[in-house]
């Protein structure tokens, strides 16, 4: 979409709780939707629902049981190159060091997990490293999502909407 502005909603660990993210009601306003697991079933039936599976780009996580989706992918939007996965198989409760690598090595502008229920930020190694947050917060009084704009193979924007 060059000279037109991409808008990416991102959200991770729905839970079965997707109904309480406001964001998701104006879905006309996103051109895709990435969801970094654990609560699969319910987006993707979410996702069928709506018809934008091809506006869905999706991992499962440790608490899904969905065999034939993958647990990470990398793909490229607009020119700028996503990394997803939910988070678990790099360890990113403990560090951040695993999935950096990993984002890394592939070239990866942005590396996305979920797992944590923590939205975070971080350039680490010249990699943005993005959580989105979760609808079930952990010791936080919100819930987030993530919001990436991208123009002409830049980010012009990536971050939390709080709710």
């Amino acid at each position: 979409m060059i000279d037109s502005i991409t808008k990416v909603l991102i959200f991770s660990d729905t839970h079965d709780c997707m109904r309480e993210i406001p964001y998701l009601k104006k879905i006309d306003e996103y051109d895709y939707f990435i969801f970094l697991g654990d609560g699969f079933e319910e987006v993707q039936n979410w996702s069928v629902k709506n018809k934008i599976v091809d506006k869905f780009i999706a991992v499962t996580g440790n608490c899904d049981y969905a065999p034939n989706i993958k647990r990470q992918k990398f793909f490229d939007i607009d020119g700028v190159k996503i990394f997803i996965t939910h988070g678990d198989i790099y360890d990113v409760k403990s560090s951040y060091q695993n999935i950096s690598d990993k984002a890394k090595s592939i070239g990866a502008d942005i590396a996305m997990f979920g797992h944590t229920h923590y939205a975070d930020k971080q350039d680490i190694n010249g990699v943005i490293l993005f959580n989105p947050g979760s609808v079930m917060p952990r010791g936080r009084d919100y819930s987030s999502v993530g919001y990436l704009e991208i123009k002409n193979n830049k980010i012009l924007s990536l971050e939390h909407l709080t709710f």
